[in-house]
């Protein structure tokens, strides 16, 4: 495991350790490929940020009242609308199956959406990435809450409105992460292979068929 205790150590001393990042990202044409296989883009695009976070190491890392450990088995925690367009929450176990992902994520989905309750997560351990989609709005940043300013350490990812440009899809992807465990560069290749395995699924749409 990476070896952060002179990071962790400054960024202890910190009022807010968090590092936040929007970059434009782009890629190619990936949701000619979901649309076709009846698959929400976003579910795609949920399934990428998963696997993207555990093939970078930093994004393994968090922290739990001081002791640090690294993600083995990762659960990704995203917003949905509710019946009053109010605020909930679902989650899906990350698996590296796209289709099998796919099934497990409409299914949590539709729970989440009819849920007049909110469906927190227990927070025992930080196994846990948070995302949330504002397909409607092009930001250019993003500030995300926090319970406790130093137990920042659960990745918080923020995906923005598609534009087509040139035939290839541009939107703002925001990463917010506590600093003693992550820096720019993880957040530049945590970015760059988001684009990367998106651009998989556009050239091999067969990703989404179901296992025979």
């Amino acid at each position: 495991m990476t070896d952060r205790s002179r990071q962790i150590a400054l960024f202890d001393r910190y009022d807010q350790p968090a590092v936040n990042i929007t970059a434009d990202a782009e890629c190619a044409d990936y949701t000619v490929a979901a649309k076709a296989a009846g698959i929400p883009p976003f579910a795609l695009m949920l399934h990428a940020i998963g696997r993207a976070s555990l093939e970078i190491e930093n994004f393994r890392l968090r922290l739990l009242d001081g002791v640090v450990s690294r993600v083995e088995a990762l659960t990704l925690g995203y917003t949905v609308l509710g019946p009053e367009d109010d605020l909930n929450f679902s989650s899906v176990a990350y698996q590296a199956d796209p289709y099998g992902f796919v099934q497990e994520y409409l299914a949590d989905r539709a729970l989440a959406r009819a849920a007049t309750e909110l469906r927190l997560l227990a927070m025992t351990h930080r196994n846990y990435l948070f995302t949330t989609c504002m397909p409607w709005l092009r930001f250019t940043a993003i500030q995300h809450p926090m319970a406790r300013f130093g137990d920042c350490s659960i990745p918080n990812i923020a995906v923005g409105r598609f534009d087509r440009v040139g035939g290839r899809l541009r939107f703002p992807l925001a990463v917010q992460a506590h600093h003693g465990l992550v820096d720019g560069i993880h957040i530049h290749r945590f970015i760059t292979r988001v684009q990367d395995i998106l651009g998989e699924i556009a050239d091999n749409p067969g990703l989404l068929t179901p296992p025979r």
